[in-house]
């Protein structure tokens, strides 16, 4: 009998860096497993891999296992690497091709074992690219020289003469990307080599798991059918909000029609339905949610902290598409009290079905939907109103909850260009994407003080600007004087400061923790009977 006090062996989550991961295998740290499979990807695995850390996308998490190795030559593919033996081994259990392609692209050693690796990056068309026996043009920069600022900074210099300034700035966001990506990791602990085979046997079963708007799609659309996710999705990105995901397309329909939104899918429509009709009603409703967020001086979805609440906004706005300003204003607390303190203790999903139960609890019955002000109140009541608060900014990631606070309150300042005309926030970012984020200040990617709104692609602030275009960009006098004295330390400590008490004032406002949870007056009246 096992008893609740004999808990089991549990995986520690970390994150690396990929330098570290590329150190951690020259070292000997990394080893892979006798039953690992050989290195099977091809020249675009390998680009794909590097263009996906390029745009910040996921490239998925190491399964990694602590335990004693013997001093061996590691084969990670065709890399051969000396290894002593170490007590604190990291077993590779899923991720080797991912490991092997970082080493072999960004260690210069390995360029010439295999074509696979003989990366680079051209500067001017921001793509990736293989030799394949081509002459190297001069603006394509190696991958293996831009990881380290000392090699990259070499490189830049010996190929001053034929690089134009922008080719400057894309080769340091480059060298910024490679050194900053985070790659996540969990790492099993045991003595037991059984453990580490049951692991990897269930990694390697589980398969890829489809979608929910794929399943979606597949049983109820085509491509040429007007309704599908993936037509709502391209509906919306025509509002200029940016992608929307499918999943949350397929959470936002099931929504609207009620109930439990994590029931099975087979069974939704019945027989005389037209699911192009609920996909029509999905849009229009996400619609309205995006301009409900636009109204709380959120431009653009990657500015969006948690975009949990986009179902739980278009199914309050399927069914009360007119509230009135105090039914909105009890939205917009749940919404910035739940992107600060949490959405609900048990996890995204309980907290997602619970919320959509109290918008539209019973599925195709919205008589039984509350009122707009009982929703809202519901809503609101699942969620902490602490007024006290704190929020990590450093070191600063665009894709954390509160670097997206501090930039939608940077955005509340109505950043403008150095002429002084207001940026297109929303622009910016459909155009340039996560570089929108930018760098006042360069090799400080992780630093508050030194990120931003200025427009991307035009020179970098120079502390001698016009004080309202600096201070729209929450650029105080004193910040400036360091900037334009080329005291960049002192720069991105006093702009840490003052955007930190501006994100503070922003969201402690919004938050309305002291204002009254209550219907609105109008709700609460009632009319004289006629006599």
């Amino acid at each position: 009998m096992t008893h609740a006090s004999e808990q089991p062996f549990r995986p520690q989550a970390v994150t690396y860096s990929i330098p570290q991961i590329v150190d951690f295998a020259l070292k000997g740290i990394l080893r892979v497993p006798r039953f690992q499979r050989s290195f099977v990807w091809d020249e675009e695995d390998v680009r794909d891999l590097f263009d996906s850390v390029w745009r910040g996308f996921p490239i998925g998490t190491l399964l990694l296992w602590r335990s004693d190795a013997d001093a061996e030559t590691v084969s990670f593919g065709p890399l051969a690497i000396a290894a002593p033996e170490r007590t604190d081994a990291l077993w590779v259990v899923d991720g080797q091709q991912r490991i092997t392609s970082m080493v072999g692209v960004l260690n210069s050693r390995y360029r010439d074992v295999d074509r696979r690796f003989d990366l680079y990056f051209d500067l001017r068309k921001g793509r990736f690219a293989n030799a394949s026996g081509r002459s190297i043009p001069p603006t394509w920069i190696p991958l293996h020289e831009a990881v380290e600022t000392r090699s990259l900074l070499s490189w830049l210099r010996d190929h001053s003469a034929d690089l134009e300034p922008e080719d400057f700035d894309a080769a340091d966001e480059l060298g910024g990307v490679l050194r900053d990506y985070q790659v996540p990791a969990y790492i099993v602990v045991g003595n037991d080599d059984r453990l580490l085979r049951n692991i990897f046997d269930r990694v390697n079963s589980a398969g890829k798991p489809i979608g929910r708007a794929d399943v979606f799609h597949a049983l109820f659309a085509s491509d040429t059918e007007p309704g599908s996710p993936q037509t709502v999705v391209q509906s919306l990105s025509r509002l200029g909000f940016g992608r929307v995901d499918p999943d949350r397309v397929v959470q936002s329909l099931l929504a609207l029609r009620g109930g439990n939104i994590q029931r099975d899918l087979h069974d939704e429509f019945s027989e005389g339905e037209d699911p192009a009709v609920w996909y029509d009603r999905t849009e229009q409703a996400m619609a309205l949610a995006i301009g409900f967020l636009r109204k709380q001086g959120i431009p653009h979805l990657r500015l969006v902290p948690s975009t949990l609440p986009l179902p739980v906004l278009a199914a309050y706005f399927h069914l009360h598409p007119d509230p009135s300003p105090w039914a909105q204003r009890l939205l917009a607390r749940w919404l910035w009290r739940g992107w600060v303190h949490g959405f609900g203790r048990r996890g995204q999903t309980p907290a997602l079905r619970q919320a959509i139960y109290y918008i539209n609890p019973k599925k195709m019955q919205p008589e039984l939907a509350p009122s707009e002000d009982q929703a809202a109140l519901s809503l609101l009541k699942a969620v902490s109103n602490e007024e006290s608060f704190s929020l990590r900014l450093d070191p600063f990631r665009t894709e954390s909850s509160p670097a997206r606070l501090a930039l939608i309150a940077l955005a509340s300042l109505g950043p403008m260009d150095r002429d002084g005309n207001h940026v297109d926030l929303a622009a910016q970012f459909e155009e340039y994407g996560e570089k929108a984020i930018s760098e006042l200040v360069t090799n400080r990617r992780g630093q508050l003080g030194a990120r931003g709104l200025w427009p991307y692609r035009t020179a970098r602030p120079t502390g001698r600007e016009n004080s309202d275009v600096l201070r729209s960009h929450a650029i105080s006098g004193q910040a400036a004087a360091y900037l334009s004295e080329g005291k960049l330390d002192e720069f991105v400590q006093e702009r840490a400061k003052d955007i930190d008490t501006l994100t503070y004032r922003f969201v402690t406002a919004r938050l309305e923790s002291k204002s009254p949870a209550r219907p609105s007056i109008a709700s609460l009246v009632v009319e004289d009977e006629e006599v």
